[in-house]
């Protein structure tokens, strides 16, 4: 039987005694995203600073090759459209939002594909993964989960169904916030990031 939401998001929280852990990384980039004023350059320092904390810069990784600023231009784009992601009420967004979000992935997709590919003066197809796209969007805007191989298993163990990137894999995670939402909005408000409640898909 899976363990009630509560059982696992406290399982998780508890590993945050430690004042300097390294899950708390997204919670600096989280907080300095929702400042009035951002610094993109600071910006992609918060960021980079959460994906390697968060395992994006291991060897495998096209960003162990990248200084900090390969992400200028995805900071500056996450700047012009914060408004429309961050305080979402998923209890009332709708498909246009939805569709947006995803949009929002495919653009940071497209663009490190577009921009990243030479390693060391070698022209390289470069793709970042879901894995990367959805933290750097977690990470800033709090507006979709992490796709690690973690989140999908607990997909499968919901039975939450497609487990993949897509508008309907993300309506299916808005359907089972709505049917836990007192459960979840409970949680968000006892677990705080300075004074704000975790986002809904944190």
């Amino acid at each position: 039987m899976p363990k009630s939401i509560y059982e696992v998001v406290y399982s998780f929280t508890n590993q945050l005694n430690d004042k300097n852990h390294r899950y708390l990384s997204w919670e600096h980039c989280y907080r300095y995203f929702r400042n009035d004023e951002i610094d993109s350059e600071i910006g992609c320092l918060h960021l980079s600073f959460y994906l390697a904390s968060w395992g994006m810069y291991r060897g495998s990784s096209f960003l162990l090759w990248k200084d900090y600023l390969i992400h200028k231009e995805v900071v500056k784009k996450i700047i012009t459209v914060r408004n429309d992601f961050q305080n979402l009420d998923f209890s009332t967004v709708d498909d246009n939002k939805t569709t947006k979000i995803i949009k929002l992935c495919d653009w940071v997709t497209e663009w490190y594909t577009e921009n990243a590919g030479s390693i060391n003066g070698e022209a390289r197809v470069t793709r970042p993964s879901p894995i990367l796209v959805t933290k750097i969007l977690l990470g800033t805007l709090g507006c979709i989960p992490a796709y690690d191989r973690f989140f999908i298993a607990g997909l499968g163990e919901r039975q939450i169904s497609p487990k993949t990137l897509s508008v309907n894999g993300i309506k299916q995670l808005i359907n089972f916030y709505r049917l836990h939402k007192d459960e979840i909005d409970n949680l968000g408000n006892k677990i705080r990031v300075g004074k704000e409640p975790y986002p809904t898909m944190k």
